[in-house]
C-alpha cells in the first residue's frame, strides 16, 4: 500500500506498544507518554546543525514507519524499532539533541564507559541512553552543584559524512544490544506491523479510505504495552496531551476492535474493572503511574458489553462469568452512593461524571439528576439480566429485569415533560435550563419507550442536526459556543450513542444520514477531539482514538447501508 504521511504538528509520530512520541511544537520534540505528563513530557529537542553547529532549516515527512528530516546538506531518519528504542541515521548533517533543564531539579548526564552516555531526565520519570554506532557522539553537560544546567548531545558523521546511533529510554539499567539491527530492516518490520493492522481495520466507503488509514494509524500508534497500572495493553486517547485512558472512552475503542483484534477489544473494555474499589466504583482515568477516583464516568459499560457479546471471539462464557459480579457492583454503586434524596433516581455530582464536562445540564450547579444516567443503568440492568440467564442464575436474572423495569418507569415519570426529557436539580427537582443533546440519550432505550414518546424525541432531536452531524448544544441556544467543548461542538461518542438510539428506534435512514455527515466531516478535518458543529473544523486535540474508532464504526455502517441486498 502507499504509505500514509501526516502532519506532525497535529498527529504525533509513535508506534504500537511505545511510550515514546515525537511531535512538532516550536520544534521537533521527543516526548514520553508515561504518567500522563504534560509540561515535563519533553525528553529531548531535536535539530539539524551544520559542521559549525549552526541550525539549518529542514522539512519533516512523518509516516507510520519512520521520520525523515531533510535539508539542503543532507538528511536524518528515525525509527522507533521497539517500545523503548529509537534508531537514528543521517548523512551530510549533524543531529543535535538538547535537554534544557531550566528549573528541573536533578537532571544530569554521564558516560559510564567513555562511549555511551546516560541522561537522568528526572522530572520526566525517565533515563535516556545515547550511543553512536557509526560516527561520533559529542556531549556537553555543564555541572552546577546538583544538576546539569543544560545537556546537549550531537551525533556527528564520520569521514564518509554518515552516522548511525541509538536512543534508549529506560528505568534502571541500560543494557545496549551488542549488534544494532540494520536500519532498513527495522523500518520494514515496523511498516509490516502497521500494514497488518490496517488490513484488518473496519472497512469504509472507498472515498474515505485515506481517512480510514489515518484513523487506523492513530489507533495503532496509541496502544501502549502493559506497565504499572496498565495491566493490559491500553489504547490511549491520544499521544498528544490527552494521553490517558478514561472509563467510557475505552468502550468505543473496544467496539471498533471487535472483528479486528478480539483480545485487544476485551482488554480495552475490562481494564478499568481491574481497579474496581471495595465499594464497586471504577476509576475515572488511568495512566501507567496514576489512578484517579476523583470523578467517575457514565455507566455505559452494560450498553457496550451487550454489543461485544455479539462476538464470541471477544466475549465467551468464561469472560461473562468474570465480568458479571464486577458489573453488578458498578451498577449498584450508582444507586447506593449517587442518590442523596433516596428517590431511586441516580445523580451526577459533577459534569465530568457524565462525560459532558461543561455541558449546560451542569451550568446551574450540582448535583444533577440527568435522564441519560438512568437510561444507561436500565440498559446495564437488562444486560446483567441477560448474562445471569446465560449463566443459569434465573433468580438473579429476574431481579435485574424487574429493577430495569422499575427504573425505566421512574425515568419517564421523573424526566418526561410531555415533549422531551429534561434534567433536574437533584435536591429541588427544578428543571435546568439550556438546550443540550445530553437529555436525548434515553433514545438508546428503543422500544422500552412508548412509540409517541420516541417520535417526539426524534422530531425534537432534528433541531440539533447540522450539515456535519449532531451539535451538543442547540446552535440557537444562548449558551451555544462554537469551541465550547460540550456546549455546541460535535463529539464522536455522543454521535455514536444517538445513532445507536435512532437505529433501535427504527429510524434507520436518519441514523445513516447522520453517520454519513460525521464521516464526511472527519475525513475532511481529521480525527479531532471534537468539531465546530457549523463549520466542521477540527478542534482541540487533533489525533483522538475514540474519534477514530467512531469514524470506523459509522463508516462501516454507511458502507453496509449502501451495499445492495444479496439476491435470493
Amino acid at each position: 500500500m502507499d504509505m500514509l504521511s501526516f502532519n506532525l504538528r497535529e498527529v504525533p509520530f509513535s508506534r504500537y506498544g511505545s511510550y515514546i512520541a515525537f511531535s512538532w511544537t516550536d520544534g521537533l520534540l521527543m516526548r514520553t507518554i508515561r504518567g500522563g505528563l504534560d509540561s515535563t513530557s519533553t525528553l529531548l529537542t531535536l535539530a539539524l546543525v551544520n559542521d559549525d553547529h549552526y541550525p539549518v532549516l529542514f522539512d519533516v515527512k512523518a509516516t507510520p514507519s519512520h521520520l525523515h528530516l531533510h535539508c539542503e546538506d543532507g538528511f536524518v531518519e528515525l525509527v522507533i524499532s521497539d517500545s523503548n528504542r529509537v534508531l537514528v541515521r543521517g548523512r551530510g548533517v549533524r543531529l543535535k539533541l538538547s535537554r534544557e533543564t531550566g528549573t528541573r531539579q536533578f537532571d544530569n548526564a554521564l558516560s559510564p564507559d567513555g562511549t555511551r552516555w546516560e541522561i537522568n531526565a528526572y522530572d520526566s520519570l525517565s533515563k535516556i541512553g545515547l550511543r553512536a554506532v557509526t560516527g561520533k557522539l559529542e556531549v556537553d553537560a555543564v555541572w552546577n552543584r546538583v544538576r546539569s544546567d543544560s545537556i546537549v548531545a550531537t551525533f556527528t558523521p564520520n569521514q564518509e559524512r554518515y552516522f548511525e546511533g541509538e536512543i534508549q529510554v529506560f528505568d534502571s539499567v541500560w543494557l545496549p544490544e551488542d549488534d544494532v539491527r540494520p536500519f532498513d530492516e527495522e523500518i520494514l518490520k515496523v511498516q509490516q506491523h502497521y500494514e497488518t493492522w490496517v488490513q484488518s481495520t473496519l472497512a469504509v466507503h472507498e472515498r474515505w479510505n485515506t481517512a480510514r488509514e489515518l484513523a487506523a494509524y492513530i489507533m495503532w500508534s496509541c496502544v501502549v504495552e502493559p506497565r504499572g497500572y496498565h495491566q493490559r495493553p491500553a489504547m490511549l486517547m491520544s499521544k498528544n496531551w490527552m494521553n490517558k485512558i478514561w472509563s467510557w472512552d475505552n468502550c468505543f475503542n473496544a467496539l471498533a476492535l471487535t472483528t479486528q483484534n478480539p483480545a485487544l477489544a476485551w482488554d480495552q473494555f475490562v481494564t478499568f474493572f481491574d481497579h474496581q474499589d471495595a465499594q464497586g466504583a471504577i476509576p475515572d482515568h488511568l495512566t501507567d503511574s496514576t489512578r484517579s477516583f476523583r470523578f467517575y464516568k457514565p455507566p455505559i459499560h452494560g450498553w457496550a458489553l451487550l454489543k461485544l457479546m455479539q462476538y464470541r471471539d471477544v466475549v465467551d462464557s468464561e469472560k461473562l462469568s468474570q465480568i458479571y459480579k464486577p458489573l453488578c457492583r458498578w451498577t449498584d454503586w450508582w444507586l447506593t452512593y449517587r442518590d442523596d434524596d433516596h428517590d431511586g433516581i441516580p445523580q451526577y455530582n459533577h459534569g465530568n461524571e457524565s462525560g459532558w464536562d461543561n455541558g449546560t445540564v451542569f451550568g446551574e450547579g450540582v448535583p444533577v439528576e440527568s435522564p441519560d444516567l438512568s437510561a444507561y443503568l436500565v440498559i446495564q440492568m437488562d444486560t446483567l439480566s441477560e448474562i445471569a440467564t446465560y449463566l443459569g442464575k434465573q433468580d438473579e436474572a429476574e431481579k435485574w429485569s424487574q429493577r430495569a423495569d422499575a427504573l425505566c418507569t421512574l425515568l419517564i415519570e421523573h424526566f418526561w415533560n410531555g415533549s422531551q426529557f429534561v434534567a433536574r436539580h437533584a435536591n429541588s427537582h427544578q428543571i435546568i435550563s439550556g438546550d443540550s443533546t445530553l437529555v436525548f440519550m434515553p433514545l438508546i432505550l428503543g422500544k422500552r419507550l412508548p412509540e409517541d414518546m420516541r417520535q417526539k424525541l426524534i422530531e425534537n432531536l432534528k433541531r440539533f442536526i447540522t450539515a456535519n452531524g449532531i451539535a451538543t448544544e442547540q446552535p440557537d441556544s444562548p449558551y451555544y459556543e462554537a469551541d465550547g467543548y460540550w456546549r455546541g461542538p460535535i463529539w464522536a461518542p455522543s454521535t455514536y450513542l444517538l445513532v445507536d438510539g435512532l437505529l433501535v428506534c427504527g429510524e434507520y435512514d436518519l441514523a445513516i444520514e447522520i453517520s454519513r455527515r460525521f464521516c464526511e466531516m472527519a475525513a475532511r478535518s481529521g480525527m479531532a477531539e471534537n468539531y465546530d458543529a457549523l463549520s466542521g473544523d477540527g478542534l482541540r486535540d487533533r489525533a483522538y482514538t475514540w474519534t477514530s474508532s467512531v469514524f470506523l464504526l459509522l463508516g462501516n455502517l454507511v458502507l453496509h447501508a449502501n451495499q445492495p441486498e444479496p439476491s435470493s
